[in-house]
C-alpha cells in the first residue's frame, strides 16, 4: 500500500471552510498554459496528460491549522521498476536541495532498504546533469520517491498551486503556479520519468 494512501485511514477529518478541487479549480487553467490536458478524476484530483507521453496526477492535501486551513498540490508520477527492483521490500528516497544562502545540487537519502541497486539510483538522482537542471529552480516543499509494488511512485509537493484559508478574517488566498515553475515542474517529471524507467 503507497505510503500516502495509508496515511488516509489516519488523516483528521478535514475543515469545514475546505472546498474540495477548488485549488485544483485554479491550478487547471495554469497547467493548460503549459500545454497539459487534465482530468477530473474526483472531487481532490485529477489526472493529466503532456504531448510528449507524460501522464501524471495531481492531488489536493490539506493541513490544519488554529482557524485556518491550507491546501497543497501534490503531483505524482508512476514508473514501473525492473524486475532486479521489484523485488525488493518498500523504500523511500527523499530528495531535497543543497546549499544555504543559495541552492548548489541536489542530494538524495534512503530510506527503508540499503540494497546497492537502490543506492545507485539515487547517486543518479544526485549526479545527472538534467535532473539536477530541472529541480534546481523547482521551488518545492517535498520531494520523494517511494518504491513499492513493483513502481515508482514520485511525489512533489510545490509552495505554488495552494490556497490558505483562514475563517476568521474569512479569506482565500490562492498562491499561483506561475510560468517558470510550471516549465521547471513538467520538466523535473519528465527528466525523472526517463532516469527511472532506464
Amino acid at each position: 500500500m503507497w505510503p500516502r494512501w495509508a496515511e488516509r485511514w489516519r488523516r483528521p477529518r478535514p475543515p469545514r471552510a475546505y472546498r474540495a478541487g477548488a485549488t485544483l479549480a485554479r491550478l487547471q487553467p495554469e497547467l493548460a498554459l503549459a500545454g497539459a490536458v487534465c482530468t477530473t478524476q474526483d472531487d481532490s484530483s485529477m489526472t493529466c496528460t503532456v504531448g510528449d507521453g507524460l501522464h501524471f496526477t495531481v492531488q489536493e492535501r490539506v493541513e490544519s491549522m488554529f482557524l485556518a486551513h491550507t491546501v497543497c498540490c501534490e503531483f505524482r508520477l508512476l514508473v514501473p521498476v525492473s524486475s532486479t527492483l521489484a523485488a525488493l521490500p518498500p523504500a523511500r528516497v527523499v530528495i531535497r536541495h543543497t546549499g544555504t544562502l543559495r541552492r548548489q545540487g541536489i542530494a538524495c537519502t534512503v530510506e527503508g532498504s540499503r540494497d546497492e541497486a537502490l543506492l545507485a539510483i539515487a547517486r543518479r538522482l544526485e549526479t545527472d546533469p538534467l535532473v539536477i537542471r530541472a529541480l534546481l529552480p523547482l521551488d518545492f516543499r517535498r520531494c520523494e520517491l517511494y518504491l513499492a509494488e513493483g513502481c515508482w511512485q514520485l511525489c512533489i509537493e510545490h509552495f505554488g498551486a495552494s490556497e490558505l484559508v483562514t475563517t476568521l478574517p474569512p479569506m482565500r488566498r490562492y498562491i499561483r503556479l506561475v510560468s517558470e515553475q510550471r516549465t521547471a515542474m513538467l520538466s523535473s517529471l519528465q527528466v525523472c520519468r526517463t532516469l527511472l524507467a532506464a
